[in-house]
C-alpha cells in the first residue's frame, strides 16, 4: 500500500515538472515569434539605428621642460574629424566627401591621405613611395587592382587616375579632375584601412573651431562625420629648442611595421628627432578608450562606458632657457658680425653656422647645447594648418649649404685647432716628455720629419705657461713629437675625444675621430710618420670632434680628472607628479695628477689675463677668472676662398670651476672670433648681465649664490 502511494506521488511530480517545462518552452517561442515574425520588420530597424562602437580617448602626449620646469613643448586642444561607414552608396559617398573637403580647406585645414605618395596631382605622377623602384610600384599596383587583366593597362600615371576615376571610384564626370582627385585621396584610404562602421576612418587632423562648427550646423549632410577632441603638441619659443627638442610626425610604413606590436596605429605621431625621438618611451601615453552607441548616420546616441587614457610622463631637461636663448642669439649676432667683417684676405665672409655646448663641470648636466642655423619645428607637426610648412619643411631638408636640421652640438665634427694644444701638454706632462719649466727656443719655425712648419710668430724661449698663453705652434710640435703620436692618442681617448659621450639623442651624435696610426692607415692608406704627430699634436691632421666632445674634455680638466658622462635629461615624472627616473651623474677618473692640472690652468688663465693672452680684451673687467683657449684650425680649402674655423673653450672660475663651454663657429676666421659668443654664455650664467660685472663687490662666493 505504502509502496503504491510513493509511486503515485512521483507520477504526480512527473507530470507538474513537465507542465512547467512546456509552459517555458511555449513562452520562449511566442516571443520568438512576436520578436521575428510580428515585431521583425521594427525591431531590424531598430538593431539597425544601433551600433556599438569602441573610440579611443587619445592620451597627451608628456610634457619637455627646462631645468627650472618651463614647459617647451607641451600640448593644447585641437578637433579631429573622422567618418564611420553609412549605407551611403558610391555616388552619394563621393558627394559627402567633396562637400566636407570643401568646407574644411575653405577654412584653412587640411585632409589627411596616402594617396599622394603613391600618386599625385598637377601634375599627375607616381609618388615619392613608388617613384624610383618599379618592384613598389607593381606591388603597388597589384594591391589596388581587383582584376588581374588591369594591372598591364596601367603603364603611366594618367592611366592609374583614369582607372580610379572611372572603375575603382566611380567618380561622376561632373567633377573636375582636381575634385576628383580629392575624393580619390579619401576614398584611397577607405580602401586600404578598411573603415567600418565601428572603425572610423581619420578624414582630419587639428582642425579649426570654424571647421567644427560648419560640419555641426549642417550634419544632416554628413552621415558618419564623427567629430572629437584630442590633445595636439604645442612648442614654446620653438627655433631656440628645436635641435634638443627635435619635433614628432605620423609613423611611415616602416616605423609602423616595427611599432605596431607595440600598440601603434598608422595614424599615431611619434618622434622624429632630439628629445621627442629618444624619450620616445616616456612622453607616449596610454591612450583611453569609451563604448558608445551610434545610430546609422553615425550619431552618438549614447555612452556606455569609459577607460580614462594616461598622459605620458613629463620629461625635464637641464637645459636652462635663458642660457640657451642667450647662445641661440650670441651665435646668430656674432656670426653676422664675423661676415660683416669681410677682408678677403683671411675673411672671406662665409661664417655662416656654428655651435655652443656649456656644460656643469661638476656633474655632466648639459646647461645649454645651441646649433645655428636652426628651424622651426613646428612646421613639422601632423596637421599643421600652416599652407607654407609643406613648402619650409621642403626648405629646411634640401638646403644642403647651411644644414639647419643638423645638430652641430653633437652631430658635427670639426679640426680642434689650438684647443687641443692643452691635450697635448698633458700627456707629454703625464708620460714625463717634459716638465712645466722645460723650454723650447722659437725662431719661427721647426723642422720635424723633413717638414718645416711655421709659427704665427718668433716667440723665442718658451715654457709650457708661455706656449698655451701665445699658442706658439713651434712649441707643441716639439713637445708633441718628443712624447710621440700613441702617447697622445692614449691621453685625447681618456679625455673622451674621439669616442661617443653616451648623450641621450644616440641617433644624431657623431664620434668623429683621433688622429693616430689606425686613423691614418685607414682613410689615407699610409703608415704614421714624425710630421704627422707634428701636425696632430697643435690639433690638426685627422683630429675631428663634436662641440660636445670639446665641452666634455674641457669639463674634465676643470674638475681635475672626473670625466662625466654628459647628460640632458634631468628627470622624468607621471603627470601627478611622482618621479619615474632621475639621472644620477655618472663619471670615470681620468688618471691625470693635479700637478699637471694645475700648471694647465695655469697657461689657460694666461689666455684671458696676459697682455699677450689671445682672449685676455675680452675678460679684462670680469669680477673673476676665467681659463680659456682659442682655436684657429685651417680647414685645407683656405686658398680657395674659404675662411678658417673658429673655436673658442673655457671654464670659469678658474680658481673653483662650475661651467665649461665649447664654441665653434664654421669659418669663424680666428678662435678670437669667437670668444663673445662664450662670454654672453658666462655673463648670463653668473648673473653678470644685471650691471655688466661694474660692482666691484662680486666675488666668486656671491656669484656662485646668485645661481
Amino acid at each position: 500500500m505504502e509502496k503504491k502511494t510513493n509511486e503515485k506521488k512521483s507520477n504526480e511530480r512527473f507530470v507538474l515538472l513537465a507542465i512547467m517545462y512546456l509552459l517555458v518552452f511555449t513562452i520562449i517561442v511566442v516571443q520568438l515569434v512576436n520578436l521575428q515574425i510580428i515585431n521583425g520588420k521594427e525591431n531590424d530597424e531598430k538593431s539597425q539605428q544601433r551600433l556599438l562602437q569602441e573610440r579611443e580617448i587619445v592620451a597627451p602626449r608628456g610634457i619637455i621642460a627646462d631645468t627650472n620646469g618651463i614647459p617647451i613643448a607641451t600640448n593644447r586642444v585641437g578637433y579631429t574629424i573622422h567618418v564611420a561607414k553609412t549605407n551611403l552608396k558610391g555616388p552619394q559617398l563621393n558627394e559627402m566627401i567633396i562637400k566636407l573637403i570643401q568646407i574644411i580647406e575653405s577654412n584653412g585645414d587640411t585632409f589627411e591621405s596616402g594617396l599622394p605618395n603613391y600618386l599625385t596631382f598637377n601634375p599627375i605622377d607616381f609618388g615619392k613611395n613608388i617613384k624610383d623602384s618599379d618592384k613598389a610600384l607593381q606591388k603597388w599596383k597589384s594591391e589596388m587592382v581587383l582584376k588581374e587583366k588591369d594591372i598591364e593597362l596601367l603603364n603611366t600615371p594618367e592611366d592609374v587616375f583614369k582607372y580610379f576615376r572611372e572603375k575603382k571610384f566611380n567618380i561622376d564626370a561632373k567633377y573636375t579632375d582636381e575634385e576628383a582627385y580629392k575624393i580619390m585621396c579619401i576614398r584611397y584610404d577607405m580602401l586600404i584601412k578598411g573603415y567600418t562602421a565601428t572603425n572610423p576612418l581619420l578624414i582630419a587632423k587639428d582642425v579649426g573651431i570654424q571647421t567644427v562648427a560648419q560640419i555641426e550646423e549642417r550634419s544632416h549632410e554628413f552621415p558618419g562625420v564623427q567629430i572629437d577632441v584630442e590633445p595636439v603638441r604645442k612648442y614654446v619659443d620653438a627655433q631656440n629648442f628645436a635641435h634638443v627638442l627635435g619635433f614628432i610626425g605620423l609613423l611611415n610604413e616602416q616605423e609602423y611595421e616595427s611599432k605596431k606590436d607595440a600598440g601603434y596605429k598608422l595614424n599615431d605621431v611619434i618622434g622624429k628627432a632630439g628629445i621627442e625621438r629618444a624619450a620616445e618611451n616616456y612622453l607616449r601615453g596610454i591612450n583611453g578608450k569609451k563604448r558608445v552607441e551610434v545610430d546609422t548616420s553615425g550619431r552618438l546616441t549614447s555612452e556606455l562606458s569609459s577607460e580614462p587614457a594616461i598622459p605620458g610622463n613629463n620629461i625635464y631637461l637641464t637645459i636652462d632657457s635663458r642660457l640657451q636663448k642667450v647662445a641661440m642669439e650670441s651665435l646668430e649676432r656674432n656670426i653676422a658680425d664675423i661676415r660683416s667683417r669681410a677682408d678677403y684676405r683671411k675673411n672671406f665672409g662665409d661664417a655662416n653656422a656654428g655651435a655652443v655646448v656649456a656644460i656643469d663641470v661638476n656633474s655632466g648636466a648639459i646647461l645649454a647645447m645651441a646649433s645655428y642655423p636652426t628651424y622651426d619645428p613646428s612646421v613639422f607637426l601632423p596637421g599643421t594648418d600652416d599652407p607654407d610648412a609643406a613648402k619650409k619643411q621642403n626648405e629646411y631638408l634640401n638646403d644642403n649649404k647651411n644644414k639647419p636640421m643638423l645638430n652641430r652640438a653633437i652631430g658635427g665634427v670639426y679640426t680642434p685647432g689650438s684647443i687641443y694644444k692643452p691635450l697635448t701638454a698633458i700627456a707629454a706632462l703625464e708620460e714625463g716628455a717634459i716638465t712645466p719649466d722645460t723650454v723650447v727656443y722659437d725662431r719661427g719655425y721647426t723642422e720635424q720629419g723633413g717638414m718645416k712648419f711655421r709659427c704665427l710668430g718668433v716667440h723665442g724661449s718658451v715654457d709650457l705657461k708661455k706656449g698655451l698663453k701665445v699658442s706658439c705652434n713651434v712649441y707643441f710640435h716639439e713637445i708633441g713629437v718628443k712624447v710621440g703620436i700613441d702617447k697622445i692618442d692614449k691621453w685625447a681617448k681618456l679625455f673622451g675625444l674621439g669616442e661617443l659621450t653616451g648623450i641621450e639623442i644616440p641617433a644624431e651624435e657623431a664620434k668623429g675621430m683621433r688622429a693616430n696610426r689606425e686613423t691614418k692607415m685607414e682613410y689615407r692608406k699610409d703608415v704614421w710618420r714624425p710630421a704627422d704627430t707634428a701636425q696632430a699634436a697643435i690639433g690638426q691632421f685627422d683630429n675631428m670632434f663634436t662641440p660636445i666632445q670639446i665641452a666634455n674634455y674641457v669639463s674634465t680638466l676643470a674638475n681635475g680628472g672626473k670625466r662625466y658622462k654628459p647628460y640632458i635629461i634631468k628627470s622624468v615624472k607621471k603627470y601627478d607628479g611622482s618621479i619615474v627616473m632621475e639621472t644620477k651623474p655618472e663619471y670615470e677618473t681620468v688618471p691625470v695628477s693635479q700637478k699637471t692640472i694645475d700648471a694647465i690652468r695655469e697657461g689657460m688663465v694666461q689666455v684671458s689675463t696676459s697682455m699677450e693672452g689671445t682672449a685676455a680684451a675680452y675678460f679684462k673687467d670680469f669680477p673673476f677668472t676665467v681659463a680659456s683657449k682659442t682655436g684657429t684650425p685651417e680647414t685645407g680649402l683656405e686658398s680657395q676662398g674659404s675662411s678658417s674655423n673658429g673655436l673658442f673653450i673655457a671654464y670659469a672660475p678658474a680658481e673653483n670651476p662650475q661651467i665649461a663651454v665649447a664654441v665653434v663657429v664654421e669659418h669663424g676666421v680666428w678662435g678670437s672670433y669667437t670668444v663673445p659668443i662664450a662670454k654672453d654664455v658666462l655673463e648670463e650664467y653668473f648673473g653678470l648681465n644685471r650691471d655688466k660685472y661694474n660692482d666691484d663687490q662680486i666675488s666668486v662666493e656671491e656669484v656662485k649664490f646668485t645661481r
